[in-house]
């Protein structure tokens, strides 16, 4: 392994610790209901139609029983609701309500001024680079996973 993805490895899951740490400070400033891990269901959620728990529980290796707690939580609060599938009356798909987008709007504002303030002075070619290497990855992390 090169020193320079020694370092990445060493610095990427500490940066993720600090952004999801001032996420969550930015959105208790806010005195948001909602929390991180709700943001990340909302988010998971409206990029993903059709998902049902266990897509869930899978996207961000979580037992069934937590996921279960945290969507009927938010099911109570009116985020979510659970529909059942037209083509399976087996499966319940889980939907974004309106009040679940409503308050995911504000913590997408949110992510964006939080991103904003630790990109500040990082060039759009340097962005562009790093959006490059970090879709690489995705590809092949997912990739791993699938076999």
């Amino acid at each position: 392994m090169s020193q320079q993805t020694e370092e990445i490895a060493r610095m990427l899951p500490a940066l993720l610790r600090s952004l999801i740490s001032r996420m969550a400070v930015a959105m208790d400033g806010q005195g948001m209901e909602l929390r991180l891990p709700q943001f990340g269901v909302l988010d998971f959620l409206l990029s993903n139609n059709r998902a049902v728990q266990t897509d869930l529980a899978n996207h961000f290796a979580k037992d069934r029983s937590v996921m279960l707690r945290q969507l009927d939580e938010m099911e109570r609060v009116g985020w979510i609701e659970r529909q059942m599938d037209p083509e399976d009356r087996r499966r319940k798909n889980l939907v974004v309500t309106r009040s679940g987008m409503e308050v995911y709007r504000h913590g997408a504002r949110l992510r964006s001024k939080v991103f904003a303030q630790v990109l500040d002075g990082v060039s759009e070619k340097d962005l562009a680079c790093f959006l490059k290497v970090l879709r690489a990855m995705d590809e092949k992390a997912n990739a791993g996973a699938a076999k």
